[in-house]
């Protein structure tokens, strides 16, 4: 039959969306800030300086999570055009999923090369939100990895 790509970091990874939003949300509060400081009350002053100073720590969090994020994917992307990664080829065995509350690593093993990830918030790599079932006990997988980070997931 052979196998079909089910993730690849250069086609997959970089969801550049979440720090965007992040962003956004910071900078509501920064501009919310500003309106209330506005507003002439004394009081309202401070809580507005307060609005501002956590919008502007939010709006910094979100462009170095967003740096970190495009840092990994191009980290990826490199190995990927320069060869620089390992691959396994083989049946999963030992997987453990994430359990329904979520909060845990799911792992598993490839011939045995062992792989472990959480939720993956923030990840361009593979994690649990790109599995959705498709690494699982018996399936015949093709892992493209770089140390324990996957970057790409092919499987039969």
């Amino acid at each position: 039959m052979g196998y079909r790509t089910v993730f690849d970091v250069t086609r997959d990874g970089f969801q550049w969306w979440m720090p965007l939003l992040m962003l956004l949300f910071a900078s509501l509060f920064v501009l919310i800030g500003w309106g209330v400081r506005k507003s002439g009350d004394t009081d309202s002053s401070t809580k507005g300086l307060l609005f501002q100073l956590v919008g502007a720590v939010g709006s910094f969090g979100a462009i170095v999570f967003l740096a970190f994020m495009y840092g990994e994917y191009r980290a990826a992307n490199q190995a990927m055009a320069t060869h620089g990664y390992s691959v396994v080829e083989g049946a999963v065995t030992n997987f453990v999923p994430m359990p329904v509350g979520g909060h845990s690593l799911e792992s598993f093993n490839v011939n045995g090369v062992f792989f472990e990830y959480g939720s993956g918030w923030g990840s361009t790599t593979f994690n649990s939100e790109w599995n959705k079932g498709l690494i699982h006990d018996g399936v015949q997988a093709r892992i493209t990895y770089i140390g324990k980070k996957i970057i790409k997931v092919e499987t039969e």
